[in-house]
């Protein structure tokens, strides 16, 4: 059974206190660092998807309107096809509201790695404050990470495993490893 550590205002019990908040600052913390990097992994995804669709409708009707204009034939097909991609691209882009949810992911990202960072200050630093300082500093930090999570993005599953290996492997690691 978990011991309530708040009734107990001796010096064991603060210090106990103190540490158990410590520990779930460094937690939030690396939530903060998977979270950042997996939104930054499917940005950067949605950002490419972006990119192909622009390029394939700019280059399908640059190609159907050369044909055109050197009054090409045998390939009315492809060539309207071609010009047809060009006019649905942007539309798509618009309908699969791929701005608006780069957008939001791009948000999301960077809220996220300030947040990792303001946990890691409050482990590391300001948990040298006395216990009702840092512990109000904490439950600001907690309560940007609460609000952080109400939009309820979801890349995908493969975004997170990415980013697991890309933190595992030390891509973050402060000093490089």
């Amino acid at each position: 059974m978990a011991e309530n550590l708040w009734h107990d205002d001796t010096a064991d019990g603060l210090k106990a206190v103190h540490a158990a908040l410590i520990a779930e600052c460094e937690r939030e913390e690396e939530n903060a660092l998977y979270t950042s990097t997996s939104f930054y992994v499917w940005l950067r995804t949605l950002k490419m998807t972006r990119a192909v669709l622009w390029v394939f409708g700019a280059v399908g009707s640059i190609v159907s309107a050369n044909s055109i204009l050197r009054g090409q034939h045998g390939y009315e097909i492809v060539m309207a096809a071609l010009a047809v991609t060009g006019v649905l691209m942007p539309g798509l882009i618009k309908a699969m509201q791929l701005d608006a949810t780069i957008r939001d992911y791009a948000t999301a990202a960077a809220v996220f790695k300030n947040l990792q960072a303001e946990f890691r200050r409050l482990a590391q630093v300001w948990s040298n404050k006395p216990l009702p300082e840092f512990e109000a500093e904490a439950r600001q930090a907690i309560k940007a990470m609460t609000e952080a999570r109400k939009p309820s993005l979801t890349p995908p599953e493969w975004c997170f495993r990415l980013a697991q290996r890309k933190v595992k492997r030390g891509d973050y690691a402060k000093d490089g490893n």
